[in-house]
């Protein structure tokens, strides 16, 4: 599944059938775990993140994301340490360039692979090379490797050891 699926998608309360919300964006931490689902805000000038830590998401699937209850949503104004957006904020991971350590760019990230059965760890990468580059040749997948590198700017694939 990709990341770009879950955003939009509705947040239901299993029990009361109740929309809480919308998935606003994504959390990825430093070592390629999805953290957090950010929901939309309910206040339309609120400073205020309301989150899903992971662990409270019950279920998802094409359509939905399910939770157990409105309980489990957090209001913090506190950016998590260490995680990022995928896609909005200062720091967010779509667009930023992946390039080998030996300067060479692969292109830049158009979406985040996980797979929901594997639980919250990231497992590829959708890279992108320009709109031209995708409609001939279509985006290129990189799996996940220990050897990629999550840097302020950039995604560092390392080569050796």
């Amino acid at each position: 599944m990709k990341v770009l699926e879950l955003i939009g998608l509705p947040v239901y309360d299993i029990f009361t059938g109740k929309k809480v919300s919308k998935v606003k964006d994504v959390w990825i931490t430093e070592q390629w775990m999805i953290s957090h689902l950010e929901l939309e805000s309910s206040h339309r000038f609120s400073r205020k993140l309301r989150m899903i830590a992971w662990e409270h998401i019950s279920a998802f699937g094409e359509d939905a994301v399910m939770i157990k209850s409105r309980a489990v949503i957090e209001e913090t104004e506190q950016v998590h340490e260490g995680a990022r957006t995928f896609l909005i904020g200062p720091r967010h991971l779509k667009e930023i360039p992946v390039v080998t350590e030996e300067g060479n760019q692969l292109g830049s990230i158009a979406d985040v692979y996980f797979r929901p059965n594997m639980g919250n760890t990231v497992t590829g990468l959708e890279i992108t090379d320009g709109i031209l580059s995708d409609l001939l040749e279509g985006r290129q997948q990189l799996d996940w490797t220990s050897q990629m590198r999550l840097g302020d700017d950039a995604v560092v694939i390392v080569t050796t050891a």
